[in-house]
């Protein structure tokens, strides 16, 4: 006997993904301007970093709005997978990203290029605001989303790439060493792909159908297997939908089917309140 349960809708923070896209933009467009007007490539590189930060977050915005189509004879689990492939591509196009400014600061570095620090100084500050604003609203839905989470792992990096210019413009400020502006860049550079790393990881992990990180198969299958009336546990199967829904599959072997109703809802409680699997299939079989 197979019995299903189906698990709710899960939230896509596509309100807090909006608000991050406006002031993204807004912020992205005075860096770049700023940044080619006072010779900063660091600034450029942060303008950079924010043009992929909001390419991002639209991904991310797009693919929450997919996720909340409902699911077809077709599309049997619905869209939620499209959250996943958006926040694979957001740290591949991070990586991009890193690449671009790890050549245009080895160019800098053989080349030594002016820089005006004092308006770098005061568009790098209002970047940090910016990017901490964003990251402030973002922070709560990237606790349950991993599209949102990618969108704000690519804030924050994108804030502490703000710190490296600030920095950068202070030194040249008060030293006049242009080598600290294509340093910065480098700095930036080597988080931004720290962070994304973990980021394409837990993306492909999900993709892949690998079980979740927080779950063990083998304690799923214990708690199961002491339930009263339970014989065996087996082919346990756990994986991930999308962030914040995990799903499970087994075949579990009991005493009598007759007792199946109430050994079935001792099952679904304890993968509910003890590991928190609402999305079920389990075979029920005979012991023979």
């Amino acid at each position: 006997m197979a019995v299903h349960r189906h698990a709710p809708s899960v939230p896509t923070g596509r309100g807090q993904l909006v608000i991050a896209l406006f002031l993204t933009l807004a912020m992205m467009v005075i860096e770049v301007i700023i940044g080619l007007m006072s010779g900063s490539l660091a600034l450029v590189a942060d303008g950079g970093h924010m043009l992929a930060d909001a390419s991002a977050l639209s991904f991310s915005l797009f693919a929450a709005w997919i996720a909340s189509r409902p699911a077809s004879s077709e599309k049997t689990y619905g869209y939620y997978r499209s959250e996943i492939l958006a926040a694979l591509a957001n740290g591949l196009m991070l990586w991009v990203m890193v690449v671009w400014i790890v050549v245009r600061a080895v160019q800098r570095l053989r080349h030594a290029t002016a820089v005006e620090p004092g308006l770098v100084l005061i568009v790098a500050i209002a970047g940090l605001l910016v990017n901490l604003l964003n990251g402030w609203v973002l922070f709560q839905g990237a606790k349950t989303n991993l599209n949102v989470r990618g969108a704000w792992l690519n804030v924050m990096s994108d804030a502490v790439g703000s710190v490296g210019v600030i920095i950068a413009a202070l030194v040249i400020r008060r030293n006049g060493w242009m080598a600290a502006d294509p340093i910065a860049s480098l700095v930036i550079a080597c988080l931004i792909a720290a962070s994304s790393w973990t980021l394409i990881k837990q993306s492909i992990h999900v993709l892949l159908e690998g079980a979740p990180q927080h779950l063990r198969t083998e304690d799923v299958a214990a708690a199961l297997q002491r339930v009263p009336g339970v014989c065996e546990v087996h082919d346990l199967h756990l994986w991930t939908i999308t962030t914040g829904l995990d799903a499970m599959s087994g075949h579990v072997i009991i005493e009598n089917l007759g007792q199946s109703p109430a050994v079935l809802e001792q099952l679904t409680v304890v993968l509910r309140e003890r590991f928190g699997i609402t999305h079920t299939t389990l075979q029920l079989e005979p012991r023979k």
